[in-house]
Formats: structure tokens, C-alpha cells, sequence
């Protein structure tokens, strides 16, 4: 089952392409964390929209992933 409020707290981790160690990937990391705080504030129908399709598209990861894992 996929854990929503995790989603969204990871989601701006999963968004940096780099590793978040480093100082330019951290500033990338707090921009988008700063992004997607305003998105909540200002757009929230548009954030819940984005969110619920992420959260549709991973639970349906998982149910393949376990399909996959059922067949062997």
C-alpha cells in the first residue's frame, strides 16, 4: 500500500536528478521543496490533483511489481 503523506513529503527528494549530498542537488532539493509548499498554498485542487495521479501511477507499480512477483 502506498503511504500518501510519504509520497508528499519525498516528492521533492524524487524530483533532483543528483544525489542530495552535494550543494548544487541541495539547492535544487529546497527549491523544489519551496515550489511545492507554494503550490499547496496558492493551487491546492491543482497540488491534490498532481498528487493523487502520482500515488495512482505507484499503486499501480506496486500491483504489477506483485504480479510479477506472484508468477514465479
Amino acid at each position: 500500500m502506498v503511504n500518501a503523506d510519504r509520497v508528499k513529503r519525498k516528492l521533492p527528494s524524487l524530483l533532483v536528478e543528483d544525489s542530495t549530498t552535494g550543494k548544487k542537488s541541495w539547492n535544487s532539493l529546497m527549491r523544489y521543496r519551496y515550489r511545492l509548499t507554494q503550490l499547496e498554498k496558492r493551487q491546492p485542487e491543482k497540488f491534490n490533483s498532481i498528487t493523487s495521479r502520482i500515488l495512482l501511477d505507484l499503486t499501480d507499480l506496486e500491483k504489477a511489481v506483485n504480479e510479477l512477483n506472484d508468477n514465479r
